[in-house]
């Protein structure tokens, strides 16, 4: 085994500025008018993504700024209720009366006719060791919906007909 070492270099320091920086004199007003469509249509259980008509992006949610090409997306275009887990990692919960921590999976969910990410829960039913990459989903609304992204409860499994496929089949001679 290689014995690693932690050599410490002592930094000369280049450049002080004067003064002092009042960073509560500082604000910054964010702008939802754009969004405003958006959490109308969310209102009414239904999905929309802004595209960019520069490349062609759809972004759910909404962006200001395209991030490939830097346009201001402003095209509105309805998404379906279902996407795909793009990945997924685990968040662990722990049981009050035992101590025990069970593995709660968290999900990016490229939505159908988006090509951006959100980040969201998973159904509670479903086990952490059933989700993959590629399992399709489908969002599950809040029975009241206020306008914004809470109001997707979560998103819930669809039945996935090529989970139970053979993967390879070797052929008898």
């Amino acid at each position: 085994m290689v014995k690693m070492e932690y050599i410490k270099k002592e930094y000369e320091r280049t450049r002080k500025t004067k003064g002092k920086w009042y960073l509560s004199s500082y604000h910054y007003k964010f702008n939802i008018t754009p969004f405003i469509p958006f959490f109308d249509m969310l209102k009414e259980k239904k999905l929309m993504g802004l595209k960019c008509r520069g490349c062609n992006i759809v972004y759910f949610p909404p962006k200001l700024v395209c991030g490939r090409c830097l346009a201001k997306p402003d095209k509105w275009v309805p998404l379906r209720e279902t996407g795909v887990i793009a990945t997924y990692t685990a968040t662990f919960d722990k049981d009050p009366t035992t101590g025990e921590l069970t593995p709660a999976p968290i999900i990016a969910v490229r939505q159908d006719g988006s090509d951006s990410l959100y980040i969201a829960e998973l159904s509670p039913d479903v086990k952490f060791d059933e989700v993959y990459a590629g399992m399709p989903v489908k969002v599950k609304w809040r029975d009241t919906t206020q306008g914004n992204l809470s109001d997707i409860e979560y998103y819930g499994r669809v039945d996935d007909p090529t989970e139970k496929m053979e993967l390879y089949k070797q052929e008898e001679e």
